[in-house]
């Protein structure tokens, strides 16, 4: 097993690399921090307190909905951070070009992606017809975490799926 874990710890770090190093550009160095907080605590509280005063009670739902998964989420997320205590690539590979943004230690799951994930899911499952721009949003997310040198991309994988999953399943109940 530790043979198969090294395995996926390289390529993890190998794919880290490719959106870290090889996509650097000075556009990109603007452009991902702000990209990065559409999963901030900051951004989705912001916009369920928006949404929630819309006169309407479909968006009254959905953002009822979009707290509850968030609130699921980010909760299992952190659960799983402080039960993995996966390290930031930051802090463990030499090369990376990184920015400093306001983080804690542990990486897996990356909650931003969660986080971003869930809003896009719940959003998509409401209004289908913007589900591509939600979707590319979402996945801008995850990559902008990689590219700011803050995870590593199965960290990226498991918050997409965790956010999906909520989603989902508070959408259905």
């Amino acid at each position: 097993m530790s043979a198969l874990l090294k395995k996926i710890q390289r390529k993890d770090s190998d794919i880290l690399f490719l959106f870290n190093n090889n996509i650097k550009c000075r556009a990109l160095d603007f452009i991902m921090p702000c990209i990065t907080y559409l999963g901030s605590f900051t951004f989705c509280a912001t916009l369920c307190l928006i949404c929630f005063f819309v006169p309407s009670h479909i968006i009254r739902g959905l953002t009822l909905k979009t707290a509850a998964s968030l609130i699921i989420a980010t909760i299992t997320a952190h659960f799983i951070k402080v039960t993995v205590n996966r390290i930031r690539p930051f802090l463990t590979l030499t090369n990376l070009n990184i920015r400093k943004i306001g983080i804690d230690n542990y990486s897996f799951p990356s909650g931003h992606t969660t986080s971003a994930f869930c809003i896009a899911i719940m959003f998509s499952l409401y209004f289908p017809v913007i589900t591509p721009i939600l979707i590319t949003l979402a996945c801008g997310v995850g990559i902008s975490r990689m590219y700011l040198g803050v995870h590593y991309p199965t960290d990226v994988l498991v918050g997409m799926f965790l956010g999906t999953i909520c989603s989902y399943g508070v959408f259905f109940i």
